[in-house]
């Protein structure tokens, strides 16, 4: 292993990628911040959830496997 695969996730970068997470929603919706469009109705709108944490950790756990 090179090191990244064993790095834990911890709280601050948990609200960094879920940050990131909702600005590509907002930017694939054209949504501007002006709009104050709260996350929730951001994720209506595309139908989705979060899911960017479920996806590295299920990555993480069939890499390991």
């Amino acid at each position: 292993m090179s090191g990244a695969e064993t790095w834990t996730l911890q709280q601050v970068g948990q609200k960094y990628l879920e940050s990131y997470e909702m600005w590509c929603w907002r930017r694939m919706e054209k949504i501007s911040w002006i709009n104050h469009v709260q996350n929730e109705g951001v994720l209506q709108r595309v139908e989705e959830e979060r899911n960017i944490l479920h996806t590295i950790k299920r990555l993480d756990c069939s890499y390991l496997a």
